[in-house]
C-alpha cells in the first residue's frame, strides 16, 4: 500500500451566498462555455422554502485547474468561500 498527497476543494457553507460564480468558472474550465449545466463539478442551489443553500461538489471530477495558479472556482468566488486542502490518500495495488 502506498500513500500520496492529493488536493481537495472545500466550500464553506456559512460563507457561500449561492451566486454560482464558481459553477460558471468550473463549467468554463471543462467545456469552454459559461453555462449552468452538468459540465461543472459544482452544483449550487437554493431551497426556496427555507432559503438554505445546497452544495454538491464532485471531487472525482475536479482536476484543480492544472493550467491555473489556483483553481478557477476559487479565483471567482467573491466571498472567499472556497479553499483547498491536502489529504493523504491510500493507494491499494
Amino acid at each position: 500500500m502506498k500513500t500520496s498527497l492529493r488536493y481537495f476543494i472545500k466550500i464553506d457553507r456559512d460563507k457561500c451566498t449561492g451566486c454560482q460564480a464558481c459553477v460558471l468558472a468550473c463549467a468554463y474550465h471543462h467545456s469552454k462555455k459559461f453555462e449552468l449545466t452538468r459540465s461543472s463539478c459544482i452544483d449550487i442551489s437554493r431551497n426556496n422554502k427555507n432559503g438554505n443553500i445546497e452544495i454538491t461538489l464532485d471531487q472525482a471530477c475536479c482536476d484543480m485547474c492544472p493550467h491555473e495558479k489556483i483553481p478557477l472556482c476559487m479565483q471567482f468566488c467573491a466571498v472567499n468561500a472556497i479553499n483547498f486542502t491536502r489529504k493523504v490518500e491510500k493507494i491499494y495495488k
